[in-house]
């Protein structure tokens, strides 16, 4: 099953098992290295409406987004430990996807 229905299934009420936690956590680790050759990847496509709902990101985020948020909600960060969402989004920065207006 690939993560895209993983997130579908989490967003119609389903509770996501350790294995597939750790599928996601894997699959995510994979899309943050193929950003880094091409940002045309598929999850650099906005998600639907109500997996960012679910994932309680704004509307027309990036899967790869709601992916990290799905991640952080259902195995939070260690104390002091970076969120699954901020180094996705130092990775979108980095990569350009996400332009930071500092004036």
């Amino acid at each position: 099953m690939n993560y895209q229905l993983l997130l579908e299934c989490y967003s119609s009420g389903n509770e996501m098992t350790k294995d597939e936690l750790q599928m996601l956590d894997i699959e995510l680790d994979t899309q943050l290295e193929s950003i880094k050759v091409s940002t045309t990847q598929g999850c650099l496509q906005s998600a639907p409406k109500h997996i960012c709902d679910v994932a309680l990101v704004c509307e027309g985020s990036f899967w790869i987004t709601c992916l990290a948020a799905v991640l952080d909600k259902c195995s939070p960060p260690s104390l002091g430990s970076k969120s699954k969402g901020a180094i996705v989004f130092d990775a979108l920065v980095q990569q350009g996807c996400v332009v930071i207006d500092l004036r």
